[in-house]
């Protein structure tokens, strides 16, 4: 595969198929509600239809979240460049950092929608310290802060959960 296919397909991972060229604003937002409604899909058709073990599930979601990691690393430092270091249309990594706090709660669709709106907050306003992993070079950068923002949004669902327990729908 010659240079010029590792960079569309790195276009294509690194825009989540072409999310981010979105004409709305808000890549950001349509990766993450784009990942949020997958993962939805997925749970419904793989636990609820085709009766796989929710443990089963979720060690395949943690091998993908693991899996994206170097792909992500991959595709964003061929899409990235030095004048454009965090261009709007590279979303794949607000697609990784919503999928940490989906894959470690409890499934409840209450709980997955909140996840998305508080994901949502840190990415956007990015408080300490996920702001300093911005700062990472490259790749690093542009992944670090969503899955930092990922992880807090975990632990604001699992405090929430510790106070309020989310119906069932």
């Amino acid at each position: 595969m010659n240079n010029k296919n590792y960079k569309s397909i790195s276009n294509l991972i690194s825009t989540v198929f072409f999310i981010g060229y979105f004409p709305l604003r808000g890549g950001g937002s349509w990766a993450a509600l784009v990942c949020l409604i997958y993962f939805i899909f997925s749970k419904y058709l793989l636990v609820d239809i085709f009766n796989l073990s929710t443990s089963v599930f979720f060690i395949i979601n943690l091998i993908i979240l693991l899996l994206y990691l170097p792909i992500g690393i991959f595709t964003i430092n061929r899409t990235i460049t030095k004048e454009n270091p965090d261009p709007h249309h590279v979303v794949f990594d607000e697609w990784v950092g919503m999928f940490i706090p989906m894959i470690f709660i409890d499934f409840n669709f209450i709980a997955l929608l909140l996840s998305f709106f508080i994901f949502r907050f840190f990415d956007i306003f990015k408080p300490f310290p996920i702001n300093l992993f911005e700062k990472l070079p490259k790749a690093y950068g542009v992944l670090g802060d969503d899955i930092i923002a990922g992880v807090f949004t975990w632990i604001c669902i699992i405090i929430i959960q510790i106070f309020y327990t989310f119906p069932s729908l």
